[in-house]
């Protein structure tokens, strides 16, 4: 009962539930609330800085398939220039660094480190076949 009508621990429950859904933008709002009403409560922390990494992990996903989508563009192009390849090399880097800097963590869903992962070894791979072995 003390876990129901304490706001804190509601909300912090409602964000575990979003955080297990995937929706980790709501479960970050509503376990900083939560965690805003009562700093003592762990379940608010926790899911708060899960969902925070979560969403980095989103985030890097989402990037690598935004510039996978450019690269193609750029791929097809009939002449690729100079400052083509130069946009290319930038994009793979930024793609290999912010995957490096991903927080892992035992709380994320296997499927989204797996997808993470697949991403940067399609990254690391093409940066390999179009500048050599040395990916930064």
């Amino acid at each position: 009962m003390y876990f129901y009508f304490n706001p804190s621990y509601r909300l912090s429950i409602e964000a575990r539930y979003y955080f297990e859904t995937g929706r980790y933008d709501k479960a970050y709002k509503l376990a900083t609330l939560a965690f805003n009403l009562d700093p003592y409560n762990r379940m608010a922390f926790t899911v708060m800085t899960q969902s925070k990494i979560a969403k980095d992990w989103v985030r890097f996903i989402q990037d690598s398939d935004r510039y996978f989508k450019e690269i193609e563009e750029i791929a097809n192009k009939p002449v690729i220039t100079k400052k083509d390849k130069l946009r290319i090399k930038i994009m793979l880097k930024i793609l290999l660094g912010e995957y490096k800097t991903l927080k892992p963590s035992l709380l994320l869903p296997e499927s989204l480190k797996q997808e993470a992962k697949k991403r940067y070894e399609k990254v690391k791979r093409l940066y390999e076949e179009l500048f050599g072995k040395r990916s930064g």
